[in-house]
């Protein structure tokens, strides 16, 4: 399956040919990966707040609330991660032109999901958890933006113009 083989291939990143194998999947692929990434993120929320409100005594409209679910949830799941995608790979844009680097803002957004893959798993950690101090949720972004710019600097840098 290609979502399990993306998932193992983007736990090795920076590596060049992990890099490069990740570059060649298609963007459905990509998406259908995010996707699934930022549902394994909310999902620890979900849960609680479908317990908290089946435990609750004055249940408002149980329809509503699974429709609401079942409906609403994944568009803003959907929204928020090409939204967010988007952003992150723009300051990755930043660190590529200040490293003179040849990539392309589609290339910089696809590495930049799938360097997603192991600080998501840690913010999820951190959700499960319940652990809310500021400082836990710097070493996601950290560990980010390293993977990012070791991956870029794998690229070759432009030829400048004499």
């Amino acid at each position: 399956m290609a979502i399990t083989r993306i998932f193992k291939t983007s736990l090795k990143l920076p590596k060049k040919q992990a890099l490069f194998s990740l570059n060649r999947e298609t963007m459905r692929d990509t998406m259908v990966y995010l996707l699934l990434l930022m549902t394994l993120v909310c999902l620890p929320d979900t849960i609680r707040i479908t317990y908290d409100f089946f435990s609750q005594e004055e249940v408002a409209s149980p329809d509503l609330f699974i429709t609401q679910l079942i409906v609403l949830l994944p568009f803003i799941i959907t929204f928020l991660m090409v939204a967010g995608v988007t952003s992150l790979a723009g300051i990755a844009y930043g660190i590529r032109t200040l490293t003179k680097r040849k990539l392309a803002f589609q290339q910089l957004w696809k590495m930049t999901g799938y360097a997603l893959t192991l600080p998501i798993l840690i913010i999820t950690i951190f959700r499960i958890l319940q652990w809310s101090h500021w400082l836990l949720w710097i070493i996601p972004f950290i560990l980010l933006y390293t993977l990012i710019y070791n991956m870029i600097t794998i690229f070759p840098k432009r030829k400048t113009a004499i």
